[in-house]
């Protein structure tokens, strides 16, 4: 028996417990339906949670998703399994028995290639958000799952990769483990019903030298895809030090995939703003990051006039070019950087981002104007300062250097104390830049705040204060998604009212605070006593409006009358006495005739009429007298 089939059968691996168990056990089912389902994730609120955002942030359609219902119906069967599992993967393994692996920054580093994975999927069509989503989550599972299996023996892996980083992991996993992480996770998928259009690329994104999959094909964009993912993990959670050599590869990587270096920053600065929005969701921590533009440049923390500054010589004449190059490192910190034609001074831009371009205007290959316009075209040149320099003087130059997006423009033979005077400027250009970077930052960071704040503020306009349970305004949301779905399905659907039975004589009686009491614990019964499926909500005064998709008017009455019955068997104290709760409940069902949600609630409304003048403390439908229905 191999290593892995030992594994297998030790029931050490990582696996699904509690509702992503269920979730996953029912979708093998071949009978089994997206209600069914959703159904199931309703009873883990973290889940739904997590779902509901997860296919907002996903969609593209205006309406945003509110309910768990709609959320399965637009990933899927197949999506919502596999994210229940990842999510439940999460909650139990967020610390573990193998003390080198640090189980927070794997979290943290697989919340960002999945996150990373579905913004490139909406730039890159090959597989849905949410299916990209999982996909980067897992990918490195089985790092996770032989932590959890061998924590002794993968500590001891993990200190000799760290001892010497020379010797690959997966060497010395198998070395010591005879298996390694890659295999081991793409049969933990496999068996998790992962599909083989992902499986495979996982199984080879790792290997830089992989390249069997054709150019175009659908495997090759979802390799590249994760390893631009990975790499942009690295980076965020690597060291400061290492950032900006990433940062460039991960721009070149970006390419092979079309997309252009000008929108990286934009992109990457995108996602990890996700990253730490979902990871306060999740409790999993994240890092701090200046903007990409200036990590792509490099810390730009000098604000002094005499920060050193990254330049680029290029001039045909070597003579020459050195000379330019003796003046700038005398007395100065800046680096410089040689080229001797304008193709090689173009490469050189565009690898290490200088600040200042000094190139004679009759370069070999590639002149003085024809390399300006060029790096004017990107969005990185045109942060550049560019110094054009000729050996003549002629007003018909000096206009051309302008005209092709020159800074400067001046006489080869120029002195020491002049070339620092129009360094100057490109100090100043320094400083300006990171300033707007600075500002820029801060005002992302007033974004996300206000965005925050602006979440808050919606939940508070659909939640009702005092009970917590959500609004009126919320309610007539629910209630007309519940009636599209009902209308789409051709499923049934019942509303109940319910109405405190003499609340203004407890009111009046025993004043407001007592009042409030009483609709706290009233909401606090019939939360607890609907199911799971019902929405319950706060309508107004002590009226509340229970919601019941796929109901038809026998299980509403029973479940009416068990709410009936949970709410009069309360207590609440008053002084030294007791104060019973008693509730009339008004139950309608959607009939082939009922126009619309008001016509539904208005003919709950008339039932719960009919309650009252029945006596109180009954339940009634829509044919305005009581109904006798056997306790549940």
């Amino acid at each position: 028996m191999t290593q892995l089939d030992q594994l297998k059968l030790s029931g050490q691996l990582p696996s699904p417990r509690g509702v992503a168990l269920a979730v996953l056990e029912l979708s093998r089912r071949d009978n089994a339906t997206l209600g069914e389902i959703a159904r199931v994730v309703q009873t883990d609120p973290a889940l739904s949670g997590r779902l509901i955002k997860l296919a907002n942030s996903a969609s593209h359609i205006a309406r945003p998703v509110v309910s768990v219902q709609e959320a399965v119906v637009r990933q899927g069967m197949s999506t919502v399994r596999q994210l229940a599992l990842g999510f439940s993967l999460l909650d139990q393994f967020r610390n573990g028995a193998c003390t080198a692996f640090d189980y927070q920054e794997y979290w943290s580093h697989s919340l960002l290639m999945a996150l990373s994975l579905q913004a490139l999927g909406a730039r890159v069509h090959v597989a849905a958000a949410d299916e990209l989503f999982i996909c980067g989550l897992l990918a490195q599972v089985g790092r996770l799952a032989l932590a959890t299996a061998y924590p002794a023996e993968y500590d001891a892996v993990l200190h000799a990769h760290r001892t010497d980083p020379s010797k690959s992991l997966i060497t010395l996993e198998r070395s010591r483990l005879e298996i390694d992480h890659i295999e081991l996770g793409i049969v933990m998928m496999t068996d998790w019903g992962m599909p083989r259009v992902f499986t495979i690329p996982l199984a080879h994104y790792q290997d830089p030298e992989y390249t069997s999959f054709p150019h175009d094909s659908r495997a090759n964009s979802l390799m590249l895809m994760l390893r631009l993912s990975h790499r942009l993990a690295d980076l965020a959670l690597g060291s400061a030090d290492g950032r900006m050599q990433l940062a460039r590869e991960w721009m070149t990587l970006a390419t092979e995939l079309d997309l252009p270096p000008e929108n990286a920053g934009s992109f990457i600065d995108e996602v990890i703003a996700q990253w730490h929005d979902w990871g306060a969701l999740l409790k999993i921590p994240t890092s701090v990051l200046p903007p990409f533009a200036e990590i792509s440049h490099g810390s730009a923390e000098a604000s002094d006039d005499e920060a050193p500054l990254r330049i680029v010589v290029a001039d045909g004449n070597a003579f020459t070019r050195r000379k330019i190059m003796a003046l700038l490192v005398e007395d100065s910190g800046h680096v410089v950087y040689p080229a001797d034609n304008g193709n090689s001074a173009l490469a050189l831009a565009m690898e290490v981002l200088p600040h200042v371009i000094i190139a004679h205007i009759n370069l070999p290959l590639l002149d003085g104007l024809e390399l300006c316009q060029a790096l004017r075209a990107t969005d990185e040149g045109r942060r550049m300062h560019i110094l054009l320099m000729s050996d003549e003087h002629a007003e018909d130059q000096l206009a051309r250097a302008y005209e092709a997006g020159a800074d400067g423009y001046a006489h080869s033979a120029l002195s020491a104390k002049s070339l620092r005077t129009r360094l100057c400027a490109a100090q100043r250009l320094l400083q300006l830049q990171n300033a707007w970077e600075r500002d820029r930052a801060q005002l992302r960071q007033i974004a996300a705040e206000l965005a925050v704040a602006n979440r808050r503020l919606a939940n508070a306009a659909l939640t009702d204060a005092l009970t917590g349970l959500p609004n009126r305004r919320s309610a007539m949301d629910q209630l007309e998604q519940a009636w599209s779905a009902a209308a789409r399905a051709d499923t049934p659907l019942a509303v109940m009212v319910v109405d405190i039975d003499h609340f203004k004589h407890i009111n009046d009686t025993h004043g407001h605070a007592l009042g409030d009491k009483v609709l706290r614990e009233a909401a606090n019964a019939l939360r607890a006593s609907s199911r799971r499926e019902d929405s319950v909500c706060r309508i107004g005064g002590e009226e509340f409006l229970v919601i019941c998709p796929n109901t038809d008017l026998a299980a509403a009455m029973q479940s009416a009358e068990r709410l009936r019955a949970t709410l009069s068997a309360r207590r609440i104290a008053v002084g030294e006495a007791e104060c019973t709760i008693t509730a009339s409940i008004g139950v309608a069902v959607r009939e082939y005739d009922t126009a619309d949600i008001d016509g539904l609630v208005s003919a709950a409304d008339q039932a719960l009429y009919a309650a009252k003048e029945a006596g109180r403390n009954q339940v009634c439908t829509q044919r305005r007298r009581p109904v006798a229905v056997e306790a549940p």
